[in-house]
């Protein structure tokens, strides 16, 4: 038998195969052209662990390749105001990072680039086809951003509360999680019903067959439905009649690793959370070997299972419009945004954050470790878990990722979702708080909002 110690070696030389490979595919489809005594600037919004990642791994490699581009960093938080503002006075940054939703918005507004038009086609063939649908359009003529991971939620769980595994359906976890509840008195969920936009609440809908969008890409947001309104009944039921989810509302300071969700999840007063690769280090960090990770479950009345939506955080290039880029500083932005989109770039910041790649050869070397037993990035192996532990648990996060989720459209109309429910959180109170009215009344009521094109007023309900 070999030891872990040797695993990780093999782990190590099978990325390094993976990795060199994509590389060479890479410049042998696309030999930038070298550019000389240029500055370009870019906005970031990297978590401590990302900028870690990019300022020790990523932009010294980028620099040795390419001395004379020099780059500008400037942190940012994730918002398409901060970049209009500076784009409206012609000072958008060269280089953007954001979710490709808000940069589909931007390049709808002609500040950011057509990436097709300055790359060789078949250079986008290098990216799992979800993170690039993601920011594509009209049928993947338009590409505005270079995915550098792939994002989606998924189930983590304490394994302490699951020794014999967790289900993977609704009646099984269910009841499993009821009877924790009442003899070990902790809650089942730790789920801010509503919060975080409505990202994680798009997910309930297919489990109860529909789905955010009619044509599943583009068209309006379709809410007024049976779907919508089964999956309000599930959550309240869940949460005020079985008492298995803690109720703890929606808005700033409830969802994920950082919130109230975490709180509990993290200190074993809760059995399951739903969250996204972007915070397994903190999770890795809090429970170490007792961390689990699943699929969300099927529906058990429907066969259906929860598909969360499936989206990517991308590298975007700004027009000369938005930036007043010259032809020069345009170039070696590409050559920027593809060095961070590098199957090497990604799997550095991987080692040191959990991010997921979007570039196919660095997914895949992933994929094979994991299921040989020996993956172990660094992040892993400063919480002490071996390779076979953590290759457990990157899996199942791997097993939701590639099997059960929902495409995240890169249109305008996605933000009609999002405002629509940001501005329902007083209507969730009326129904899962007061219940003076029904989830057919909710669900009607944001898709007038949606339908009035985004009004500053909820049309009805409250």
């Amino acid at each position: 038998m070999r030891s872990s110690a040797t695993w990780a070696i093999v782990a190590v030389v099978a990325i390094i195969v993976v990795v060199a490979v994509g590389v060479y595919y890479f410049y042998s489809i696309y030999k930038p052209v070298t550019t000389s005594g240029v500055t370009i600037t870019y906005w970031q919004a990297y978590s401590p662990q990302e900028y870690s990642a990019f300022i020790t791994k990523i932009l010294p490699a980028f620099e040795a390749q390419y001395p004379n581009i020099h780059v500008d960093i400037t942190n940012v938080t994730l918002s398409t105001t901060n970049y209009a503002t500076a784009a409206a006075a012609g000072n958008a940054p060269n280089v953007y990072y954001d979710s490709s939703n808000d940069e589909g918005n931007l390049y709808s507004g002609g500040l950011l680039v057509n990436l097709k038009n300055h790359i060789n086609s078949t250079y986008f063939n290098s990216f799992a086809p979800g993170p690039l649908s993601s920011v594509s359009q009209a049928n993947n003529t338009v590409v505005f951003g270079l995915p550098v991971n792939e994002n989606g939620v998924l189930m983590y769980y304490n394994k302490h509360f699951f020794p014999n595994g967790i289900p993977g359906n609704t009646s099984a976890l269910l009841a499993d999680l009821t009877t924790l509840n009442q003899t070990q008195h902790v809650w089942g969920f730790a789920y801010g019903v509503g919060s975080t936009y409505g990202y994680r609440f798009a997910g309930w809908l297919p489990g109860f067959g529909g789905q955010l969008f009619q044509y599943k890409t583009y068209g309006a947001p379709t809410l007024n439905t049976s779907a919508m309104i089964n999956a309000l009944e599930f959550w309240y039921n869940v949460t005020y009649k079985d008492h298995i989810n803690a109720p703890l509302g929606s808005g700033a300071g409830v969802s994920f690793a950082t919130g109230l969700e975490g709180q509990l999840f993290e200190t074993s007063k809760a059995a399951v959370m739903f969250d996204g690769p972007w915070d397994l280090v903190p999770l890795i960090q809090a429970l170490g070997t007792n961390l689990g990770t699943a699929p969300e479950p099927m529906v058990s009345s429907t066969g259906q299972h929860f598909a969360p939506l499936l989206g990517a955080t991308a590298i975007a290039v700004s027009s000369s419009q938005a930036s007043g880029a010259t032809a020069a500083q345009i170039n070696a932005s590409i050559l920027f945004a593809q060095f961070l989109a590098s199957p090497q770039a990604e799997l550095w910041m991987y080692n040191g954050t959990g991010d997921l790649p979007s570039n196919a050869a660095a997914l895949s070397s992933l994929i094979t470790s994991a299921n040989a037993g020996t993956l172990l990035p660094s992040f892993a192996q400063s919480q002490n878990l071996t390779a076979s532990e953590f290759s457990t648990v990157e899996k199942g996060i791997l097993q939701q990722m590639s099997g059960y989720t929902s495409p995240t459209p890169s249109t305008p109309q996605m933000n009609y979702y999002y405002s629509g429910l940001a501005d329902m959180h007083t209507e969730l109170g009326l129904y899962y708080t007061n219940k003076t009215i029904t989830a057919q009344a909710v669900a009607s009521c944001v898709q007038a909002f949606i339908a009035s094109n985004g009004t500053t007023v909820l049309p009805s309900c409250s």
